[in-house]
């Protein structure tokens, strides 16, 4: 950033006295100097450095080289700011104070780790080159061009072949060999003269791996699917893939835009056997959803052989996704485990302690029932040898007709015991049968929340 309102006038100041040591500053320099100090005093760096560097070309002064190295500086320009104030430093020499030599060495130093350098070796030698939309002087090819730390449009054109357009990403301090080679245009499709380039960019939406991507005949080469850098105005674009039916389009591409091409491509409606795999599916969880390339599909399909991009989705669980390969005559199962997503993981482990509790209560139940059926049993077993002795004892009595008092009323109550322990019976063979539920309920319902 440019120093604070107080220092450009100090800057100002220096420069007005000390040029007159050399060479008289103009009215048109000083204006231009004062002009740039206001400027970047409002943060237009761009006309700032217009200015400075025409008060510089007025009246040459190491002075103004301080306050254009820091416009470059804010307008990211490193290669052009450490010139400037490398020239500073040996325009200026004893004449600037240590503290202030220091600080230019540490901006040099700063401004020189933002660049990077590109080594070119471009066929035909007379073809144009563009940086940025910027022509290049051919004539400074032979040393490696310093470029902004980044990624910068690289184009090369010439007439009668097919234009280069590509990125090229500079890191600092290195050197980045970069050779080009231009393809002669079909007779169909002459190029005109190109004077002055300007990029947009273009874009493939399309899940469709291995696919290749013709950008006026020639093969694009893409990284992770991000756009490419293009030539403004309209192009030709063409999707295709082996085992698919290609998809040809027109782009109009436009300054900074980007234009997005749909490449939804299907399988050839001829498939060969040959030309195509049987894939399926073995998933754990039901009811999930299986993708291929994008395009939804059953658990078995049968696909144009090579790489595809599976992705297999369910609520609740995180998306599984994969890379298979279609190989004819060899049918290939795929395996699928769902991880829960930690949310539903957390409403599994609910539902679990919830279910393996109630197992823990129907089992108690159940175990209960059965005890009491035992209770109930074992109590009737003492029962019954009491009605029996009372039942042979009242048919003795019958059989040797010895007719008492009694006899009626002991009958009477042989047959009311018989009932309450047949009742009892029942209870305690219904007790079992429900408990012995319950605690097989409870059993499953416990092993199946494991």
């Amino acid at each position: 950033m440019l120093r604070s309102a107080s220092w450009h006038r100090l800057a100002f100041a220096s420069f007005l006295v000390c040029s007159s040591a050399l060479a008289q500053p103009t009215s048109s320099a000083r204006e231009r100097f004062a002009h740039g100090v206001e400027l970047a005093e409002l943060g237009d760096f761009d006309s700032a450095a217009a200015n400075f560097e025409e008060a510089y070309r007025l009246s040459p002064h190491y002075a103004v080289l301080y306050n254009l190295g820091q416009a470059y500086v804010a307008l990211g320009k490193p290669t052009e700011a450490a010139r400037a104030f490398q020239l500073y430093l040996e325009g200026g020499g004893q004449k600037i104070s240590s503290e202030r030599q220091a600080e230019v060495r540490q901006l040099i130093l700063l401004s020189t780790k933002r660049i990077g350098y590109v080594a070119f070796e471009i066929e035909p030698p007379e073809a144009k080159l563009f940086i940025d939309g910027r022509a290049i002087d051919a004539s400074s090819l032979g040393v490696p061009t310093s470029l902004t730390v980044g990624v910068h449009g690289v184009a090369l054109t010439l007439t009668g072949f097919q234009p280069f357009v590509a990125s090229v990403s500079v890191e600092s301090q290195r050197i980045v060999p970069l050779k080009i080679k231009l393809e002669r245009a079909s007779e169909s499709s002459p190029t005109a003269p190109v004077e002055r380039v300007v990029f947009g960019q273009v874009a493939i939406d399309s899940a469709l791996p291995e696919l290749t991507v013709l950008f006026d005949g020639t093969a694009v080469e893409r990284v992770d699917k991000d756009p490419f850098l293009a030539l403004v105005g309209r192009h030709r674009v063409r999707c295709q893939r082996d085992g698919y039916d290609p998809v040809d389009v027109q782009v109009d591409v436009v300054d900074k835009g980007v234009v997005r091409v749909g490449c939804d491509l299907k399988p050839a409606s001829k498939l060969q056997a040959s030309d195509a795999g049987l894939i399926s599916f073995s998933i754990d969880q039901p009811g999930a959803e299986i993708s291929i390339d994008g395009r939804r599909v059953s658990t078995s399909t049968r696909l144009p052989r090579g790489l595809h991009d599976v992705r297999v989705r369910r609520w609740g669980f995180i998306d599984w996704t994969r890379t298979v390969t279609a190989r004819p005559a060899f049918p290939e199962t795929v395996v699928v485990h769902l991880e829960p997503t930690p949310e539903h993981a957390l409403e599994i482990a609910r539902a679990t302690s919830k279910r393996r509790t109630q197992a823990y209560v129907i089992g108690g139940t159940g175990i209960a029932l059965l005890g009491t059926s035992l209770a109930l049993y074992a109590t009737n077993n003492e029962r019954y040898g009491d009605w029996a002795a009372q039942r042979d004892g009242v048919a003795r009595d019958i059989q040797a007709k010895n007719y008492s008092a009694d006899l009626s009323a002991r009958a009477a109550d042989v047959r009311g015991t018989a009932v309450s322990i047949q009742r009892q019976d029942d209870a305690a063979l219904g007790a079992a049968v429900v408990g012995g539920v319950l605690l097989g309920y409870a059993v499953i319902s416990w092993l199946g929340s494991r």
